[in-house]
């Protein structure tokens, strides 16, 4: 039996080496069996309350069965590491020296050392050492590899580097454990013969693990609170796992050292119960295996609500996985090739081969995909079944920054997207989508609604500062579309605009519990992904639409290092954040492969819109503000399983999703007017249409509108009646504007642009037309009562009369004050062209008279920007004859302390510029209006 041996280390094994071995061998298997026991209790609880929706009772109840499986094969991996551990410790030992084979193993408790367990200050000094040496090497590694571009001459100085640290550290460690040691017999002396002698972390185990856990908390919580940046990295879940099973392993050591010596073979009252336990646990998880695990509920609440569980299963599946193509067989995933590595769910059916090779039961044959005659193109018959829809956004997506963009072909030749890159190997992917709007708050709606927002949604415009306008009921979106079919439907989100936007109508899951509060440094993507497989395992018998938004690449930008470190500068941040996200994406994937649903699921895979990165100088932010390719030119992906990949050109837009999808699954929306198309004959069968011309807007910081084809943009800045022509085929990054020479495509273009805004900007729908409501404080409806009536101005050869002048009501003009003066217009037809307009003011001192003519308005006088009516919503070559239209100009007028300012008007027409003098208003009270 064992003996104290006070001071020694702890007690010697009597019987030579074999016995030594069979006590650390015990020793490690009780540490194992503790840390399992307490691993499995914990990741049960924490998994309860982490999982995103409701778990029924019968779910709880297997993945009880469940989690004790998974933590039967943690146990298996811990008594392998830690057995061979503690036997090549004992064995070195044993060779260094041989004399004393019985030395107490690793792990073993040693007895009190004046109050101090001896093997305590040793792992003090081990971590004491260990961090600031890899921090040095770490540094000393990251400036060789920015330094030295020479492969073997960084190699070098790496392996000098480890080589001194590998020196550096007995000496340090034998000082940092001396004075550690000295430390604790000091604190051990001072708590002697105290209760609270046990409380000592430089000399109890216990009080060492509680000090431990209490500082990996701290540092945790504190870099999740002062430095968000680093939440995408800090392993909270895992290393809550971790602590947990230390813990086990500790009580497992504290009761295997304090149990009574048995005898060296069980007797056979023991053995019959360590059978009965062997069987019990072997049928248990026989039966998790086979049946209780692979039901999908219980299997994806341990994947999406654990960490530690979702490698669990990924190591059960690995050992099962015998010809590596990534499925095996245990908890539901039916591989039916399981010697075959290609064939597996997932895997590409080669069509009329004879063999299933994506496990769904059926050789696919494309036999009666045929382009058909006549005008329509309709879903081949083969492609008509009951299909699930997973659509996915991913905001601030730029095409030229993804891996199948061209990101690779760039100089630092970066693969931000290796993900969505193999979805697009298998799907058809639009080398030129557009987004409809350069802004989440635009382009969003627009996307599922496939009308434009600013001119065709209904909106709610009386929300709160911050948030976007509330999508009204008397819009459709394409989640009710998908009901019409009986479609179960779900919506994760992740940006606090989705918590009363309106983007519920027609959903029966709307999920947004990741973004419920602001935090611009939100690290979503994780989140998303287990949210989605969450709800869509729970769905596998029901036709599902899961719409999910991933916000990750929308700034600020976060960095990734646990995924790729490329940086610290904005383009490089913005990759990292792709390939993050795209890593999450892919995990979706991976997962849905695994499911039932996996060969009758079509992804839809898209952006709302790109970044900018410098390429023009925008005047706020990084988006929103302009409609050129950065901001515009974004993925299209739609996968429809065993469908020809293709690559397909041709200017299309996002807002082309709806009706495509509606198209796909056989709903009738005949009722339904889109802005965009369905994109079935180019998915099918590779008719491309080249010379589509597809539509963009925003109106931040002013109404800008855009048409795009695959070889021209148009871009018209309504504010300025300014245009832009870019030829994207010489000047694909749009630097070049050739309207001022005035190209045959220009007229084409204008056309186009001109056709489009005609139907949808100038539509007189007051609920569905943003600008039209903003007209409506334009167009008087009765007639002008100007408080200054004008004489004799006119412009455009008589055409448009200026009737005459007046101030907001309420407002009056002051001294360094702001107030609206009102210019009262009236043409008898339409103007040749979009009217440019400029107000222009002086001082006029005392019995001063208006110039006689516009030379002789000072040079001195306060102008406005000059800008088309209503900010270009209502120019005035879309007036109708006899309309008395108001145009309010804000003006802050200077400190010139005179009793009147003089007023005038500078029009500009494509083929006049004047400028007229319209009269004076006084200062002060405003002046009572002409009848």
């Amino acid at each position: 039996g064992p003996s104290p041996g006070a001071g020694s280390g702890g007690p010697r094994v009597r019987g030579g080496l074999a016995a030594a071995l069979r006590v650390d061998i015990g020793r490690a298997i009780a540490m194992a069996s503790g840390g399992a026991a307490s691993f499995a209790i914990v990741e049960y609880v924490a998994t309860l309350w982490a999982y995103a929706g409701h778990i029924s009772l019968a779910s709880k109840l297997r993945l009880v069965a469940l989690v004790a499986t998974l933590a039967a094969w943690l146990w298996v991996v811990l008594v392998a590491a830690l057995v061979a551990l503690v036997v090549g410790v004992r064995l070195v030992r044993t060779r260094v020296e041989p004399g004393q084979p019985d030395r107490p193993g690793l792990f073993a408790l040693a007895p009190l050392d004046a109050g101090v367990r001896r093997g305590v200050p040793r792992l003090w000094a081990v971590g004491a050492t260990a961090l600031p040496l890899a921090a040095v090497l770490q540094r000393g590694a990251l400036y060789a590899f920015t330094h030295y571009k020479e492969p073997q001459l960084t190699a070098l100085l790496v392996a000098a580097l480890g080589l001194g640290v590998v020196a550096l550290a007995y000496p340090l460690h034998r000082a940092i454990h001396a004075a550690l040691r000295g430390a604790a017999l000091a604190l051990a002396g001072l708590l002697e013969g105290r209760a609270i002698a046990a409380v000592n972390p430089l000399a109890r185990w216990r009080a060492a693990g509680f000090a431990v856990a209490a500082v990996t908390v701290a540092i945790l919580a504190v870099a999740w609170r002062y430095v968000p940046q680093s939440r995408s990295v800090l392993p909270v879940r895992l290393t809550i796992s971790a602590m947990a099973i230390a813990a086990g392993c500790g009580l497992g050591l504290l009761r295997h050292a304090r149990r009574r010596p048995d005898p060296v073979h069980l007797t056979p009252q023991r053995r019959r119960r360590a059978l009965v336990l062997a069987a019990s646990a072997l049928v248990v998880i026989v039966a998790t295996l086979v049946w209780w695990g692979a039901n999908l509920e219980t299997k994806y609440t341990a994947i999406t609500a654990s960490p530690a569980l979702d490698r669990l299963v990924a190591l059960v599946r690995t050992t099962n996985d015998f010809d590596r193509d990534g499925f095996g067989s245990l908890l539901g995933e039916a591989d039916c090739g399981p010697l075959t590595a290609s064939i597996h769910p997932g895997a590409n059916d080669i069509p009329s081969d004879g063999i299933d090779q994506n496990c769904d039961g059926t050789d696919f044959s494309l036999a009666d995909i045929a382009a058909p005659t006549g005008p329509a193109l309709p879903v081949p018959a083969a492609f008509k079944q009951d299909w699930n829809v997973l659509f996915i956004t991913i905001d601030t997506v730029r095409y030229d920054s993804t891996t199948f963009g061209g990101s690779k072909d760039l100089p630092k030749h970066r693969d931000t997207t290796p993900r969505l890159a193999e979805l697009v190997a298998r799907s058809t992917s639009f080398l030129f989508a557009n987004a409809p709007a350069a802004g989440t708050m635009a382009s969003i709606p627009a996307i599922l609604t496939s009308k434009y927002f600013h001119s065709g949604i209904a909106l709610d415009e009386h929300m709160p500062a911050g948030t976007p306008p509330k999508i009204m009921l008397e819009n459709t979106t394409l989640p009710e579309i998908m009901k019409r079919k009986g479609y179960a439907t779900g919506v994760v989100a992740s940006h606090e605009w989705w918590n009363d936007w309106g983007l519920d109508q027609g959903v029966d899951d709307y999920d947004n519990s990741i973004g419920k509060t602001a935090d611009p440094y939100r690290v979503a993507a994780d989140k998303v992904t287990d949210h989605v497989l969450a709800w869509v395992s729970r769905h596998q018998s029901q036709k599902w639409f899961m719409w999910a938004h991933y916000i990750d690449p929308h700034g600020r930008y976060v960095a990734h290092p646990d995924v790729v470190d490329w940086g610290t500068s904005e383009p490089d941040l913005y990759d990292s954040e792709l390939r993050w996200t795209d890593q999450q994406v892919g995990r979706l994937l991976d997962e849905l492969q695994r499911l039932p649903s996996n060969d009758h699921t079509i992804i839809v895979i898209t952006s709302d819109h790109g970044d900018s990165m410098g390429e023009h100088t925008v005047p706020v932010g990084t988006h929103g503000t302009a409609l050129y390719r950065e901001l515009l030119h974004v993925p299209l992906i739609i996968y429809i399983p065993n469908n020809k990949p293709r690559l397909v050109h041709g200017a299309v837009t996002n807002l082309d999703i709806v009706p495509t999808i509606a198209d796909l699954c056989g709903i009738d929306v005949h009722d339904l007017s889109f802005e965009g198309r369905s994109l079935v004959p180019q998915l099918f069968y590779g008719k491309e249409d080249r010379d589509r011309i597809v539509f963009a807007e925003t109106n931040a910081p002013g109404k800008q509108r855009a048409a795009i084809s695959e070889r021209w943009k148009l871009i018209y800045y309504l504010s300025s009646n300014l245009t832009e022509l870019f030829d994207l085929t010489a000047d694909s990054w749009e630097k070049v504007n050739l309207a001022p020479s005035a190209p045959p495509a220009l007229a084409t273009m204008r056309g186009a642009l001109d056709a489009w805004m005609q139907r949808v900007l100038y539509a007189r729908d007051p609920l569905f037309n943003q600008a039209y409501r903003q007209v409506a404080d334009v167009i008087l409806k009765g007639a002008a009562a100007p408080a200054v009536v004008t004489s004799g101005a006119t412009f455009e050869g008589g055409n448009v009369t200026v009737l005459g002048l007046g101030i907001a009501a309420g407002e009056h003009l002051a001294d360094n004050a702001k107030a609206d003066v009102h210019v009262y217009l009236r043409a008898s037809h339409p103007t040749a062209g979009a009217a440019k307009l400029q107000l222009v003011v002086w001082p006029l001192p005392a019995g001063a008279e208006l110039p006689a003519s516009a030379a002789q308005i000072p040079m001195t006088a306060l102008r406005s920007a000059l800008r088309v009516t209503a900010d270009g919503a209502y120019g005035s070559d879309h007036w109708e004859a006899g309309q008395t239209i108001r145009e309010r100009f804000p003006v802050a007028v200077p400190a010139w302390a005179v009793p009147e300012i003089g007023v005038g008007l500078v029009v500009v027409l494509p083929a006049e510029s004047t400028t007229l003098v319209l009269g004076r208003l006084p200062m002060g009270s405003q002046p009572a209006p002409t009848p």
